[in-house]
Formats: structure tokens, sequence, C-alpha cells
């Protein structure tokens, strides 16, 4: 039977130009160094390269502390490399400049993404990490809250978490005096040439920690921010957002 990726992979690639290999050492180094500068204080490493008829694309994942996240720029020839997504997850991709990104492309990065976390489980064993994303944010909280609500994130993206909660069964509370339950939120800010202020997402513990997806841990999730110092490090760039969801009164987060 045919690698159902090896398919896809077929499908995608018969949509982009034949230039898949070619793009030049220089642009990859300037794409580099626009993440580069974009987040000083983070990790960087190249996730691969994608060309079609309008630009080429190149995906860097990026870790700093806790932090996981995954950044793509593009380069139309004769423009300078500007960074067009940024997030915990790129998934689902959103639609808000004229330079969206062709759903090709979007099937391409899946894919390098697949083989990167093929990569990782050969490895390295034990990684918590259940899928390919770089991230694994909304799922460690659903692990949690799933079972106690029957509500689902189903998504990695801070943008997405915090979309998800504003319109799903919640109430929006103060990040500062988020109650043990709650579900707090930072967005991944960016602009297309920096910075990038990558985001997070947990959930309150009853000891005012937070306990969320640790990059340092392979995505595990750990407590490693308390209320305070989540508000120092996120609200004056991402901004904190808070949620307690809806669920019956016997129920709680045991175990946080």
């Amino acid at each position: 039977m045919i690698n159902r990726s090896f398919v896809i992979l077929l499908l995608f690639s018969a949509l982009l130009c034949s230039h898949l290999a070619g793009q030049p050492a220089e642009a990859l180094l300037a794409a580099r160094a626009l993440i580069q500068r974009a987040d000083s204080g983070a990790h960087i490493e190249d996730g691969g390269a994608i060309s079609t008829c309008r630009a080429d694309y190149y995906l860097f994942l990026l870790e700093r502390k806790e932090l996981a996240g995954i950044a793509l720029v593009q380069q139309r020839i004769g423009a300078t490399p500007e960074i067009v997504a940024a997030d915990t997850s790129l998934f689902p991709f959103r639609d808000e400049t004229e330079s969206s990104v062709e759903k090709p492309v979007q099937d391409a990065i899946k894919l390098l993404l697949q083989r990167r976390a093929a990569a990782k489980r050969q490895a390295s064993l034990g990684v918590s990490n259940r899928n390919p994303e770089i991230s694994a944010i909304g799922q460690e909280i659903d692990c949690v809250i799933n079972p106690i609500s029957g509500f689902r994130l189903g998504s990695n993206s801070t943008h997405e978490i915090l979309r998800l909660l504003r319109t799903g069964p919640t109430v929006a509370v103060d990040p500062g005096k988020a109650p043990p339950g709650s579900i707090i939120v930072s967005p991944t800010r960016s602009s297309p040439y920096g910075p990038i202020y990558l985001g997070h997402a947990g959930i309150v513990g009853s000891d005012g920690s937070i306990y969320s997806a640790d990059a340092r841990f392979g995505g595990a999730r750990t407590k490693n921010f308390s209320l305070t110092s989540w508000i120092r490090t996120f609200s004056g760039t991402n901004g904190s957002y808070a949620f307690v969801l809806h669920a019956p009164s016997d129920k709680s987060a045991r175990g946080l």
C-alpha cells in the first residue's frame, strides 16, 4: 500500500513550482537573521523550506525556556523577507492579510512537522508530545478539562485557544485573580519584521501555580509559573486572559 503521506506530498507538489529545492543559501540566511532579530532570546531550529510560483517560505521552530513556537517567513522575488505567521501552532491558519498562505503550502508545512516529529520520536523515547505540533499547550489542557467538563479546545494555537474560550461555555475573569481551575492564555504577538513575543496557555492550580506544557521537558505538563510570574511575563506584551469553564458543581481540577 502506498504511504498516505507520500500521496499527499505528490498532490501538493503538483501545485507547486518546479524550483522546490533551489532556494539560494543567502535567502535562508536572511530569513533566519530576521527570526533571530525578532526573538533574540530564542533557540532557533530550521524547519525546512517550501517554494511556490509566488514566493519561498522558510519554517523556523523557536524555543525559549518554557515556551515553544513556530514562525513562517515569506520571501518574494525582489522583496525583503517578512514574517507571515507566528504562534505556538499555525493551525488553523489565520487569513488576516493579503499575503495569505496557500493551502498547498499549509499541507507542506504539516508534512515538514510530521517528519520532524518522527525524527524526534526515534531520537528520544518518552517525549510526551503525541502529535507533530511544536507546542502541546492545548493538548495538555484538554487532558485535564475534557474529563471534567466535556469541553475540548482541540488546538495548540494561542489565538485559537483564546477564540474558543471567548465563544465557548466560559466566564471571563480577572487574570490576576483567576481561581483554581481557570484557563489562562496569553496570545502570541508578532509583526512582519519582528518582534515575536511567544504566547502560552495553562491551567491555574489550587496553590496559585500555573500548570502548562513545558518545552524544556518535551511538552510535558509542569508546574512552571506562578500567577504573579505569569502576569509579569506576559501582560506587558501579549496580554493575559483567564476563563472559568461551566462544569458540574461536584467536579474540580483534581491533581493540580
